[in-house]
């Protein structure tokens, strides 16, 4: 005696056992075969419609248990402008001191424009203000310049604050080339234009070197 056979059980999306919609529609709030659930990055980096130094997740470089001084919902980069006024300022306050030392050195003569006094007072500079910045950014992230600005340095990896190596390392890159006449300034200057054409952190070279960024806030 022969009889029909039950149909097969319906797949996940219709009546096809093999799971293959056949143009049907899947379930309400379910993707396609293969798909990362709705809402998710495929690449695991950011959610969809986010991404980005101007859309983090919330959660993103917020540091363990959600503090640590992290980005934040929606951190905000450091200008151009602003990184140029605070570097101004820096630039101000140690080419003082630096000349105060470099007036008894260059034998108390600022008309001197001689190459060995030109470079005796670069160097003074350069060195003075390699400790300066390394030493701002070790402590406090920031230097007074950047204080003033309303802007501070952090990690691109989590938004957390720098110290130590990384401090001095961004202050090394940024001051020391320039203790090489002609090269060192052809690099500094190639170095702060960086961020003008830099994705997405708009990084200087000096970021780069370091793993950093300047966004705003206090």
């Amino acid at each position: 005696m022969t009889g029909n056979a039950p149909p097969p059980p319906p797949g996940p999306y219709g009546d096809d056992p093999s799971g293959n919609p056949f143009g049907q529609q899947p379930p309400p709030g379910q993707p396609p075969p293969g798909q990362p659930p709705y809402g998710q990055d495929p690449t695991g980096q950011y959610p969809y419609g986010q991404g980005g130094p101007h859309g983090q997740d919330p959660s993103y470089g917020a540091g363990p248990g959600g503090g640590g001084g992290g980005y934040g919902a929606s951190p905000t980069l450091g200008s151009p402008l602003r990184r140029l006024l605070a570097r101004i300022i820096d630039s101000l306050i140690v080419g003082v001191v630096a000349g105060l030392i470099s007036w008894p050195v260059t034998d108390n003569d600022y008309n001197d424009v001689s190459f060995g006094a030109q470079f005796t007072s670069g160097l003074i500079f350069s060195l003075l203000y390699f400790v300066y910045d390394g030493f701002q950014l070790d402590r406090f992230g920031r230097t007074l310049g950047k204080r003033a600005l309303g802007i501070r340095v952090v990690r691109v990896a989590d938004g957390g604050p720098i110290s130590g190596s990384m401090a001095w390392t961004r202050a090394g890159v940024y001051t020391l080339p320039l203790i090489v006449p002609c090269v060192g300034t052809i690099f500094w200057l190639v170095n702060v234009l960086w961020q003008f054409w830099d994705q997405p952190w708009h990084q200087c070279l000096h970021d780069k070197a370091a793993g950093t960024t300047v966004i705003r806030g206090s």
